[in-house]
């Protein structure tokens, strides 16, 4: 029965717009659109056609919130019953008073944001209304149309989205007067089915294919003129099309007689040098899935990310036909995410390790071949006064980084550069290698990466590829060096000459106009670029594993953001797309200083750059070192320089967390420790200054030396680094060493240092709420256990009790999951309950339930004594919160011990004539009564009634008036036997008092020492 009355439940429920799981329930928007649909009902039960129309227009004339009602009601209706969509459609044109705004703005949310749960009825609608609103002409229409186009999912093809698919070809041929004459929706259409013919070609989706060649053969020959502003990625997908014999015939056109296409058209190269639109590249991915990738480009930390493209992986590259999507996010990577320069000094997911991701997913040759192209198509015809810096740059930082672990990857990459030279159009082979050319130029003028000559004359590239790069690109070196990449290392050791030009790293759609074209080219068909990409094999075999396992490949690097193209942001022109914005005055102060070192160091700091094997890398850091202590003239200002350049080549060690998430420690021989162990033999100041100036440039470095000096049981040294830091204390240094860890190692190495760091150092440790604060913010429950555990056998040492309130104040601000984490470790810790209950002194909030909670189960366990019970019962505001429950724990737990506690505190009360502590207590008594049942032990407590009736004549009516309990007990002759009742009982009824003004004035009365005064009262 108990199921049975849930599947009903579960049908009531049941949405006729979404395909919702067992486990979701109707969205906001289901229920408004229920709630409307109501509504409607309502209104027009029982009328006639005319009466309910008349009735409509009555309503969405005189009442905005009944025009939005009606007009999501019809919209529900046409969206979920096809039977009366028709109807729908004209009495809302009938009764909208908008011209559609409201209807189009939640069309656009439903598509923007639900599309892919939509039921698949509720999309054929969706599609039938989107026709209705162009041949209605409403204002907004085409930008409905432009986002349901970039819902026809690429790489998919399911029997749902081939509908869709069918369904919008169907509106773009039914409504094609609209679709030519609106520029970019002809781009956009183009644009669509060219790259979902690729997709389309099994059999079962054959007719499909064939209408999306037709169509776009039609408005490519018909239009264009138009056509040619898509830009160089028409040619990239008409290149994957050229074997089609649809798109042969096209081929010859544009190749040898372009003027019979458009009079405009002279040559290929009159669009090969237009920068295709970002709105263009953003529509092949889906509103769901452009989102999700932005997110991980701008969003997701390094090191944080594996999770977030495993999620993405299995969401989007789970079928073979999917593999065509990986180009689509190299494009939409390469052209339309262009992180600001802020995002580039971060630790954010850089571009290029993602690209580099997407690259490992492919297990295609086929598809390894087209998205070489995708990467690098951009640097084929580069302009840096129309192109943008931003769409060469991950090409060059996916082949920097590969060559550090993936020499395979880098030098597949390198080749296909090289070839394509000569091979992506012989006729075109100059206008190629300038582009080419142009792309490293304004590479190294921009400084995306630390040294161009370290890249392409790297040992692990074969030496034919290294002769091949030298021999196309000459004018890019002089000397047998590239020329601006300098030889030394990240750009510093080298004299900068010269100043940058500024960018143009802004999107802008509008462009400077093509230069003219060249003659048309000669190029003979079975020559096309399709042809040659497709069949020439690389370099190296591009196979399923060429480019290693995705995590393989985003581990192995750390985010550089001087690499990156990521330069420090000075204060003007933050939201650039590239960091262009070197400061002059930096770099030519760094570069005076660089002229006057010694010109050994120098040698040695290329050396340290250039060496790969661990051995003779640790030699020639070791030979820095022995520079440095040789020269006792070293200055801060030296030293600075001297740490800036040996940090591009240590930083990839920064990008390995210390311990794996298994608890796998690195060993202390391999990178960042080995060459500490250099550092830390040698204990001179001058060695500790260097390091502190190498802190400043590299903060990771402080946490790397805080694990190594634990590792080797020399914690002592770190406070002595530290008195040379910025921060001069060891406080605000380990503080921020420790924040550091946390945020960018593993979890494993910030807990397996945090029980020494707090027995080493407790005088900075213990009662260091910011400290605290990184511990819990990420704790899990092994690693709470073993503090815990820490705790308790005094290895740690976490509060201090002269600032326990002011920390326990300072974690009200925190998480819930935070607080209750520290009131676990407060009661591991022998702390005093006494300091603990001062933390409600000066809070005034009755909001704080994750306080009031914690401080009832803390003092559950704790026994009543005569301060504790005293602190407890002169609370303010906290009756029901803390004070009545666990007063009555205590005395349901101790009994008549507690209550003789508080009979003491009224006779002290009494006894020191204090009226105001005494109407306190008798109004803590009778809360307490009203709490309890009425045969509970306090009612039979005939000490304390009687102390109670003694003192009676002291208490003030307005206490008598509220107190009913204690009336009764002092009517019942406050013997404690028995239970009372608690009817309401006037004031007659109890002993008789005096007036207020005939009472005793116990406060103008000498008051005496009694157990009630404290000090900290």
């Amino acid at each position: 029965l108990l199921y049975t009355i849930k599947f009903e439940l579960m049908e009531a429920v049941k949405s006729c717009l979404f395909s919702l799981n067992q486990l979701e329930v109707n969205d906001d928007i289901d229920k408004e659109f229920l709630s409307d649909k109501d509504f409607l009902i309502q209104t027009l039960s029982g009328l006639s056609e005319r009466e309910a129309l008349d009735k409509l227009n009555l309503l969405t004339s005189t009442n905005p919130d009944n025009h939005k009602r009606v007009c999501l009601a019809l919209l529900y209706v046409m969206l979920t019953d096809q039977s009366q969509a028709a109807k729908a459609w004209r009495d809302l044109t009938i009764v909208s008073r908008d011209n559609m705004v409201l209807v189009l703005t939640r069309l656009t949310q439903l598509v923007n944001t639900r599309f892919e749960k939509l039921l698949m009825p509720v999309k054929m609608q969706l599609v039938w209304i989107l026709e209705q609103i162009l041949t209605s002409n409403v204002v907004g229409g085409d930008q409905l149309f432009v986002l349901m186009m970039s819902c026809i999912k690429g790489g998919d093809i399911k029997s749902s989205n081939v509908l869709f698919t069918e369904a919008m070809i169907k509106v773009v041929t039914s409504q094609m007067t609209w679709v030519v004459a609106n520029s970019f929706i002809l781009n956009l259409t183009v644009y669509t089915f060219l790259r979902l013919i690729i997709d389309h070609t099994s059999p079962q989706v054959f007719h499909l294919r064939k209408a999306e060649i037709s169509l776009s053969i039609k408005l490519l020959r018909e239009h264009f003129g138009e056509c040619m502003k898509i830009g160089r990625d028409l040619i990239r997908l008409l290149q994957g099309l050229a074997k089609i014999p649809e798109f042969i015939d096209l081929w010859r056109d544009i190749l040898y007689n372009p003027s019979k296409l458009d009079p405009s058209f002279t040559g290929i190269i009159q669009i090969l040098s237009v920068r295709t639109s970002r709105r263009l590249l953003s529509s092949r991915l889906t509103p769901e899935m452009g989102n999700k990738l932005t997110f991980l480009a701008t969003q997701v930390k390094f090191g944080e990310h594996q999770r977030y493209q495993s999620w993405f992986s299995k969401r989007y590259f789970t079928s073979p036909e999917s593999q065509t999507l990986v180009c689509d996010c190299i494009r939409y990577i390469c052209g339309v995410i262009h992180p600001t320069n802020e995002m580039l000094n971060s630790n954010i997911v850089p571009r290029w390790a993602l690209i580099g991701w997407l690259l490992t997913t492919i297990t295609s040759n086929v598809m390894a071949a087209q998205a070489k192209p995708a990467l690098f198509y951009d640097w084929f015809f580069y302009n840096k006064d129309t192109d943008s810096i931003m769409n060469i740059e991950p090409g060059i930082l996916v082949m920097n980084h590969a060559l550090k672990s993936h020499p395979t990857i880098a030098a597949t990459l390198m080749d296909f550069i090289t070839r394509m030279t000569d091979e992506f159009c012989p006729e075109l082979k100059a206008e190629v290698r300038t582009g080419i050319t142009n792309s490293f130029l304004d590479i190294m003028d921009k400084r995306v990466v630390a040294d161009l000559n370290v890249l392409v004359n790297h040992p692990k590239l074969d030496e034919e590829l290294r002769h091949s790069f030298h021999k196309k690109f000459p004018d890019l070196l002089r000397g047998g060096e590239l020329e601006g990449g300098g030889g030394g290392v990240g750009g510093l050791v080298a004299k900068m000459e010269g100043e940058e030009e500024d960018g143009k790293f802004s999107d802008d759609e509008t462009r400077s106009p093509p230069p003219p074209p060249p003659p048309p080219p000669t190029l003979d068909l079975s020559l096309a670029p399709a042809d040659n990409m497709d069949t020439t094999p690389p370099a190296a075999p591009v196979q399923k594993d060429a480019f290693g396992s995705p995590e393989e490949y985003m581990t192995q690097f750390a985010p550089d953001p001087q690499e990156n193209g990521a330069t420090e942001d000075k204060g003007g022109g933050g939201g650039g797309d590239s960091a262009s914005e070197y400061s002059d005055a930096d770099d030519t102060g760094l570069s005076n200083l660089i002229d006057e070192l010694d010109p050994n160091i120098k040698e040695e700091i290329r050396n340290f750059a250039y060496e790969t094997e661990p051995v003779a890398q640790r030699t020639s850091f070791g030979n820095v070192i022995s520079r440095i202590m040789d020269h006792p003239a070293w200055t801060r200002p030296k030293l600075a320089v001297v740490a800036k350049c040996l940090q591009v080549p240590l930083q990839p060690y920064f990008g390995l967390s210390v311990l794996d998430d298994d608890d796998t420690q690195v060993p202390l021989h391999h990178g960042i420790f080995q060459l500490l162990s250099i550092l830390t033999k040698d204990k001179r100041p001058r060695i500790w200054k260097f390091l502190s100036e190498f802190y400043n440039v590299e903060p990771r470095v402080g946490y790397h030396l805080l694990y190594y000096l634990y590792s080797r049981a020399q914690l002592d040294l770190y406070s002595e680094f530290a008195s040379y830091t910025a921060a001069g204390n060891l406080k605000s240094c380990l503080t921020e060493d420790l924040r550091i860890c946390q945020e960018e190692d593993s979890p494993a190495t910030f807990y397996r240092i945090i029980p020494d760091i707090y027995l080493k150092f407790p005088a900075v440790t213990t009662g260091n709420a910011n400290l605290l604060h990184l511990i819990v913010s990420c704790i899990d429950s092994q690693q709470l256990h073993t503090i815990i555990c820490n705790v308790m056998s005094k290895k740690m040492k976490i509060f201090n009790v002269r600032s326990i309130s002011s920390l326990l104040r300072t974690t009200l601000e925190w998480e819930t999951f935070e607080q209750y984490c520290v009131w676990q470790l407060l009661s591991a810790e022998s702390v005093p309950s006494e300091s603990v209950i001062d933390v409600l002194k000066d809070i005034k909030d009755t909001h704080h339930f994750e306080l009031f909670s914690s401080m009832l189960i803390f003092l559950k366990s704790v026994k009543p004594t005569e301060k504790v019970v005293k602190k407890i019962i002169f609370l303010q505001n906290f009756e029901n919160q803390l004070v009545v429950p666990i007063t009555v724990w205590w005395i349901d737990k101790y009994g008549e011990g507690v209550l003789r506690i508080i009979e003491g505190f009224i006779g002290a009360a009494v006894s020191t004539m204090d009226d105001k502590r005494l109407n306190i207590l008798v109004q803590f008594v009778e809360t307490i009564c009203q709490a309890v049942e009425q045969n509970h032990v306090i009612f039979e407590q005939a000490n304390l009634w009687r102390q109670i009736q003694s003192s009676y004549s002291f208490i003030s009516q307005s206490v008598k008036d509220n107190c009913t309990i204690v009336q009764g007990m002092m009517r019942e002759g406050g013997s404690g036997k028995g239970a009372t009742t608690r009817s309401q009982s006037d004031s007659d009824h109890a002993p008789s008092d005096s007036d207020d003004d005939e009472r005793p004035k116990l406060s103008k009365r000498k008051r005496e020492a009694s157990v009630l005064d404290s000090d900290d009262e």
